[in-house]
């Protein structure tokens, strides 16, 4: 079991649509951002194991790399979730807003 939460900076439309659409890598919704990009680097900075729970994936980064500066996908396991209120601080730092796929509600 395992539980889905999307970060950004801005975005334009439904924030539940939009969080749907990053599954089929749609992020013409989303703009980038530089706090993005450094959440992104100061989460797997803190955690680097979440390489592994992360999208976009590195691999992924090289046939679109502004993908980094426009969100964070989190799908963390049961055993991770005891980060979440460390993650959403640091979120929190970045000005950042998203998706739980959990809640199904945007925060």
């Amino acid at each position: 079991m395992s539980s889905d939460f999307a970060f950004w900076k801005v975005c334009r439309g439904d924030p539940g649509e939009v969080f749907d659409g990053l599954a089929d890598g749609l992020t013409g919704a989303l703009e980038a951002s530089t706090d993005v990009f450094g959440f992104r680097e100061q989460l797997l900075t803190r955690w680097p194991d979440l390489v592994d729970v992360l999208e976009p994936a590195v691999e992924d980064l090289l046939d679109v790399p502004g993908n980094a500066a426009k969100y964070v996908l989190l799908t963390l396991p049961v055993g991770m979730l005891g980060r979440l209120d460390d993650i959403f601080e640091l979120a929190g730092r970045y000005e950042l807003s998203g998706y739980s796929g959990v809640a199904d509600e945007a925060f």
